[in-house]
């Protein structure tokens, strides 16, 4: 700790475009990150030569050695991949607080995220930071994978959900498409094993305490799906996955969600704006609500700090292509590309 300001570290098991994978540690670099920790779930990942110049990152090729000393063979499911690896990170981290979190997750702070963190009590094990998910200003969806604005979850019963959203909100997670709950710094040395979303003690300790960020102060900004075509390959992988033994099972939301999919592939784009496209009605409901969010996000003056010397595409068709490329299994899946 220097003049008082806690360190912090982000660790992400990855399988994601590599300018996205970019993008994400530019970012929280320039956020103040002191470490960022990279699983590569494909032992192939070109992402460990691009971040090479970069001594903050460390890349971690998540190969038959490295599951024989994180967890005596590769687990089956990619949850329990991502949780192996994140507990990994936390055994061995360096800094003060550690942010187990998805590449398309990005940590947004009013100040500085040290700052934020200085301020929590000695006696909290974890600092909850809300989460807001990008949607887009009517069928606007930009140029680039983050223009768009941020939806922050409804906090009222099931009833005014649907009062509020109308019919659809049956298929949101509290008006989300993704999760609603949040991620967590959690402060290091500490008897705790990280999870997805929530922190946990070890047998016999007892319970974690959590705090909460002010939303609007502290916030993670989730890019749920940077295409159409990205958001319905993650939904039917998920879907695919769980019908192969192969995942966890799916929520409520994301199970009618991925059912309206499958059902009708050709439809995807039109069921991503359905849900991520809200008309203005409902904007401006949102935003008296305090619902709507626009947090400045310079990320390309972030990618220029760091990759100075690197052409990054962040265009929509480059992320299109890298699925049709590099995940052509789950794209044929859903027998047409939805872009």
């Amino acid at each position: 700790m220097v003049n008082d300001i806690p360190t912090w570290a982000v660790v992400a098991t990855v399988d994601e475009p590599p300018a996205l994978v970019q993008a994400f540690v530019a970012w929280h670099l320039s956020q103040g990150a002191a470490r960022i920790l990279l699983y590569c779930d494909q032992p192939d990942d070109p992402v460990q030569e691009m971040l090479s110049h970069l001594p903050q990152v460390s890349v971690i090729v998540c190969d038959d050695l490295h599951w024989q000393r994180v967890n005596k063979k590769r687990p089956h499911r990619h949850e329990v991949r991502q949780v192996c690896n994140a507990r990994d990170a936390y055994a061995k981290a360096e800094t003060d607080w550690v942010l187990h979190i998805d590449a398309d997750e990005f940590v947004w702070c009013d100040r500085g995220v040290g700052e934020v963190l200085a301020t929590v009590s000695s006696d909290a094990d974890a600092l909850i930071t809300p989460v807001a998910e990008r949607v887009y200003d009517g069928n606007a969806r930009g140029t680039t994978l983050f223009d768009g604005a941020f939806r922050r979850p409804f906090r009222g019963n099931e009833e005014e959900g649907l009062r509020f959203f109308g019919a659809d909100y049956a298929l949101t997670n509290r008006g989300l498409t993704g999760h609603a709950q949040g991620k967590a710094f959690v402060q290091t040395d500490r008897p705790l094993k990280l999870s997805i979303h929530r922190p946990r003690m070890k047998r016999g300790v007892g319970e974690p305490r959590f705090v909460r960020a002010d939303a609007g102060a502290l916030e993670l900004l989730h890019f749920e799906g940077l295409t159409p075509s990205h958001w319905a390959y993650k939904l039917t992988r998920m879907a695919r996955a769980f019908a192969m033994d192969d995942g966890m099972p799916l929520s409520p939301h994301r199970r009618k969600q991925a059912d309206l999919l499958i059902d009708d592939p050709y439809g995807a784009v039109a069921l991503h704006d359905r849900l991520k496209c809200p008309d203005e009605r409902l904007r401006d409901r949102l935003k008296r609500r305090g619902l709507w969010a626009v947090p400045p996000f310079d990320i390309q003056s972030a990618i220029e700090t760091w990759f100075p010397d690197q052409a990054i595409d962040l265009t929509p068709q480059a992320i299109d292509a890298w699925l049709q490329r590099e995940k052509s299994d789950v794209m044929s899946f859903l027998r047409h590309d939805p872009s």
